[in-house]
Protein backbone atom coordinates (compact mmCIF):
# COMPACT_ATOMS: atom_id res chain seq x y z
CA UNK A 1 0.00 0.00 0.00
CA UNK A 2 1.33 2.93 -0.97
CA UNK A 3 0.00 6.35 0.34
CA UNK A 4 0.99 9.87 -2.01
CA UNK A 5 -0.45 13.18 -2.29
CA UNK A 6 -1.16 14.97 -5.47
CA UNK A 7 -2.12 18.85 -6.42
CA UNK A 8 -4.63 18.12 -8.10
CA UNK A 9 -6.83 15.18 -6.38
CA UNK A 10 -5.09 15.51 -2.58
CA UNK A 11 -3.94 12.28 -0.86
CA UNK A 12 -4.57 8.98 -2.69
CA UNK A 13 -3.77 5.24 -1.83
CA UNK A 14 -2.68 2.63 -4.53
CA UNK A 15 -1.87 -0.79 -4.40
CA UNK A 16 2.06 -1.36 -5.93
CA UNK A 17 2.01 -5.08 -6.57
CA UNK A 18 5.12 -6.20 -6.54
CA UNK A 19 6.35 -3.42 -4.22
CA UNK A 20 8.31 -5.84 -2.12
CA UNK A 21 10.19 -8.35 -4.23
CA UNK A 22 13.60 -8.03 -4.43
CA UNK A 23 13.80 -7.14 -8.57
CA UNK A 24 10.80 -5.13 -8.07
CA UNK A 25 9.87 -2.91 -11.33
CA UNK A 26 9.38 0.10 -9.26
CA UNK A 27 13.21 0.22 -7.15
CA UNK A 28 13.95 3.41 -5.42
CA UNK A 29 10.95 5.22 -6.70
CA UNK A 30 8.98 4.30 -3.47
CA UNK A 31 11.66 6.07 -1.03
CA UNK A 32 9.68 7.83 1.93
CA UNK A 33 9.50 11.12 0.34
CA UNK A 34 10.63 10.77 -2.59
CA UNK A 35 8.75 13.04 -5.37
CA UNK A 36 7.76 11.36 -8.78
CA UNK A 37 5.41 10.85 -11.29
CA UNK A 38 3.11 7.72 -10.86
CA UNK A 39 0.88 6.36 -13.44
CA UNK A 40 -2.25 4.34 -11.70
CA UNK A 41 -5.55 2.82 -12.94
CA UNK A 42 -8.77 3.94 -10.92
CA UNK A 43 -12.04 2.09 -10.95
CA UNK A 44 -15.00 4.47 -10.24
CA UNK A 45 -16.37 2.07 -7.18
CA UNK A 46 -12.61 1.77 -5.31
CA UNK A 47 -11.23 3.95 -3.43
CA UNK A 48 -7.45 2.52 -3.63
CA UNK A 49 -6.05 2.89 -7.20
CA UNK A 50 -4.00 0.50 -8.89
CA UNK A 51 -0.58 1.75 -9.75
CA UNK A 52 1.13 0.73 -12.58
CA UNK A 53 4.40 3.22 -13.02
CA UNK A 54 6.58 5.42 -11.02
CA UNK A 55 9.50 7.57 -12.05
CA UNK A 56 11.43 8.94 -9.75
CA UNK A 57 12.24 13.30 -10.34
CA UNK A 58 13.71 13.76 -6.60
CA UNK A 59 14.93 11.40 -4.17
CA UNK A 60 15.24 12.85 -0.38
CA UNK A 61 18.03 9.89 0.47
CA UNK A 62 20.85 12.30 1.00
CA UNK A 63 19.60 14.36 3.25
CA UNK A 64 17.75 11.55 5.36
CA UNK A 65 21.58 10.28 5.83
CA UNK A 66 21.40 12.88 8.61
CA UNK A 67 19.23 12.14 11.67
CA UNK A 68 18.16 15.77 12.35
CA UNK A 69 17.42 16.07 9.03
CA UNK A 70 15.57 13.24 8.36
CA UNK A 71 13.59 12.76 11.79
CA UNK A 72 12.14 16.58 10.19
CA UNK A 73 11.39 14.88 6.72
CA UNK A 74 9.06 12.00 8.73
CA UNK A 75 7.69 15.17 10.76
CA UNK A 76 6.46 17.24 8.15
CA UNK A 77 5.17 14.03 6.08
CA UNK A 78 3.08 12.94 8.94
CA UNK A 79 1.74 17.05 9.63
CA UNK A 80 0.97 16.55 5.68
CA UNK A 81 -0.75 12.99 5.90
CA UNK A 82 -2.66 14.36 8.93
CA UNK A 83 -4.28 17.88 7.41
CA UNK A 84 -4.24 16.54 3.33
CA UNK A 85 -7.97 16.13 2.06
CA UNK A 86 -8.29 12.91 0.64
CA UNK A 87 -9.41 12.86 -3.10
CA UNK A 88 -9.76 16.97 -2.93
CA UNK A 89 -6.89 19.38 -5.11
CA UNK A 90 -4.47 20.04 -2.43
CA UNK A 91 -2.12 22.39 -4.54
CA UNK A 92 -0.88 24.63 -1.73
CA UNK A 93 -0.12 21.17 0.91
CA UNK A 94 1.94 19.63 -2.32
CA UNK A 95 3.83 22.83 -2.95
CA UNK A 96 4.43 23.38 0.99
CA UNK A 97 5.86 19.82 0.62
CA UNK A 98 7.69 20.03 -2.24
CA UNK A 99 9.50 23.06 -0.90
CA UNK A 100 10.34 22.17 2.55
CA UNK A 101 11.67 18.89 1.41
CA UNK A 102 13.82 20.59 -1.47
CA UNK A 103 15.19 22.88 1.68
CA UNK A 104 16.11 20.24 3.26
CA UNK A 105 17.87 18.56 0.51
CA UNK A 106 19.90 21.75 -0.16
CA UNK A 107 21.34 21.95 3.49
CA UNK A 108 18.83 24.58 5.31
CA UNK A 109 18.27 24.60 8.63
CA UNK A 110 16.09 21.53 9.87
CA UNK A 111 14.39 23.62 13.03
CA UNK A 112 13.84 26.77 10.51
CA UNK A 113 12.11 24.35 7.86
CA UNK A 114 9.95 22.36 10.55
CA UNK A 115 9.00 25.57 12.02
CA UNK A 116 7.86 27.20 8.68
CA UNK A 117 6.16 23.57 7.85
CA UNK A 118 3.79 24.16 11.51
CA UNK A 119 2.47 27.27 10.60
CA UNK A 120 2.05 26.94 7.18
CA UNK A 121 -0.23 23.88 8.03
CA UNK A 122 -1.98 25.74 10.05
CA UNK A 123 -2.92 28.80 7.54
CA UNK A 124 -3.54 26.45 4.73
CA UNK A 125 -5.76 24.44 7.36
CA UNK A 126 -7.29 27.98 8.30
CA UNK A 127 -6.69 27.03 11.98
CA UNK A 128 -3.65 29.75 12.37
CA UNK A 129 -5.69 32.91 14.04
CA UNK A 130 -5.09 36.15 12.66
CA UNK A 131 -2.15 38.18 13.85
CA UNK A 132 -3.54 41.47 12.82
CA UNK A 133 -6.67 41.89 14.38
CA UNK A 134 -7.90 41.08 17.89
CA UNK A 135 -9.73 37.38 17.62
CA UNK A 136 -12.45 38.99 20.27
CA UNK A 137 -13.41 42.58 19.42
CA UNK A 138 -11.98 42.52 15.67
CA UNK A 139 -10.14 45.68 16.44
CA UNK A 140 -6.36 46.23 15.07
CA UNK A 141 -3.81 44.72 17.65
CA UNK A 142 -0.65 46.83 18.21
CA UNK A 143 2.66 45.23 19.37
CA UNK A 144 3.24 43.31 21.61
CA UNK A 145 1.48 40.44 20.26
CA UNK A 146 -1.25 38.25 23.55
CA UNK A 147 -2.47 35.14 22.58
CA UNK A 148 -4.66 33.75 24.61
CA UNK A 149 -5.54 29.94 25.17
CA UNK A 150 -9.18 30.52 26.21
CA UNK A 151 -10.09 32.10 22.14
CA UNK A 152 -7.09 30.00 20.77
CA UNK A 153 -6.58 33.80 19.11
CA UNK A 154 -4.30 36.95 19.29
CA UNK A 155 -6.45 39.45 21.33
CA UNK A 156 -6.11 43.40 22.14
CA UNK A 157 -5.46 44.14 25.69
CA UNK A 158 -8.27 45.00 26.62
CA UNK A 159 -9.89 41.75 25.83
CA UNK A 160 -6.94 39.72 27.14
CA UNK A 161 -8.15 36.84 29.35
CA UNK A 162 -6.06 36.35 32.74
CA UNK A 163 -4.10 33.50 30.69
CA UNK A 164 -2.95 35.50 28.09
CA UNK A 165 0.67 35.45 26.99
CA UNK A 166 2.69 37.98 25.50
CA UNK A 167 4.70 36.45 22.72
CA UNK A 168 7.86 38.40 22.38
CA UNK A 169 8.31 41.50 19.71
CA UNK A 170 11.20 38.82 17.75
CA UNK A 171 8.75 35.42 17.65
CA UNK A 172 5.93 37.68 16.28
CA UNK A 173 8.52 38.82 13.19
CA UNK A 174 9.22 35.29 12.80
CA UNK A 175 5.83 34.50 12.53
CA UNK A 176 5.56 37.49 9.81
CA UNK A 177 8.42 36.39 8.05
CA UNK A 178 6.56 32.88 7.26
CA UNK A 179 3.86 34.38 6.01
CA UNK A 180 5.53 36.45 3.35
CA UNK A 181 8.75 34.30 2.39
CA UNK A 182 9.62 31.52 0.61
CA UNK A 183 11.25 28.66 3.17
CA UNK A 184 14.24 29.40 1.44
CA UNK A 185 15.03 32.98 2.40
CA UNK A 186 13.13 32.20 5.75
CA UNK A 187 15.65 29.43 6.61
CA UNK A 188 18.70 31.94 5.10
CA UNK A 189 17.78 34.76 8.09
CA UNK A 190 19.46 32.54 9.97
CA UNK A 191 16.68 33.01 12.92
CA UNK A 192 17.50 31.80 16.96
CA UNK A 193 17.04 28.21 17.79
CA UNK A 194 15.40 30.00 20.97
CA UNK A 195 13.04 32.07 18.62
CA UNK A 196 12.45 28.85 16.14
CA UNK A 197 11.43 26.99 19.51
CA UNK A 198 9.04 29.73 20.76
CA UNK A 199 7.18 29.94 17.34
CA UNK A 200 7.30 26.00 17.00
CA UNK A 201 5.56 25.82 21.05
CA UNK A 202 2.63 28.25 19.56
CA UNK A 203 2.47 26.00 16.36
CA UNK A 204 2.22 22.98 18.62
CA UNK A 205 -0.47 24.10 21.10
CA UNK A 206 -2.91 25.25 18.33
CA UNK A 207 -2.32 22.41 16.61
CA UNK A 208 -2.87 19.84 19.37
CA UNK A 209 -6.10 21.87 20.58
CA UNK A 210 -7.71 21.34 17.11
CA UNK A 211 -6.52 17.58 16.75
CA UNK A 212 -6.93 16.70 20.22
CA UNK A 213 -3.69 14.37 20.60
CA UNK A 214 0.23 14.93 19.03
CA UNK A 215 1.55 13.66 16.52
CA UNK A 216 3.53 10.46 16.75
CA UNK A 217 6.78 11.90 14.86
CA UNK A 218 6.75 14.42 17.68
CA UNK A 219 7.93 13.20 20.56
CA UNK A 220 10.69 11.43 18.50
CA UNK A 221 11.66 14.81 16.94
CA UNK A 222 11.65 16.22 20.63
CA UNK A 223 14.23 13.87 21.36
CA UNK A 224 16.70 14.39 18.60
CA UNK A 225 16.47 17.63 19.60
CA UNK A 226 17.23 17.54 23.04
CA UNK A 227 13.66 18.26 24.50
CA UNK A 228 13.56 21.64 21.81
CA UNK A 229 11.29 20.18 19.47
Amino acid sequence: MVVFLTPDHGKRKGWAYGARSMRSRFGAALEPLAKVRIGYIEKESDEIVRIESIDLVRSLFPAQQDLLRSVSATFIAELIDTFAPANDPAELLYRLLDRTTEALLEGAPAMAVVAYAEIWILRIAGIFPPTRNCFECHEPIVRPLRFDPRVQGFVCANCAGRDAFIVPNDVADALDAIGKLPVAELAARGLPLDTLFEVRSLAGTLRRNFLGYELKSFEVLTSVTGGRG
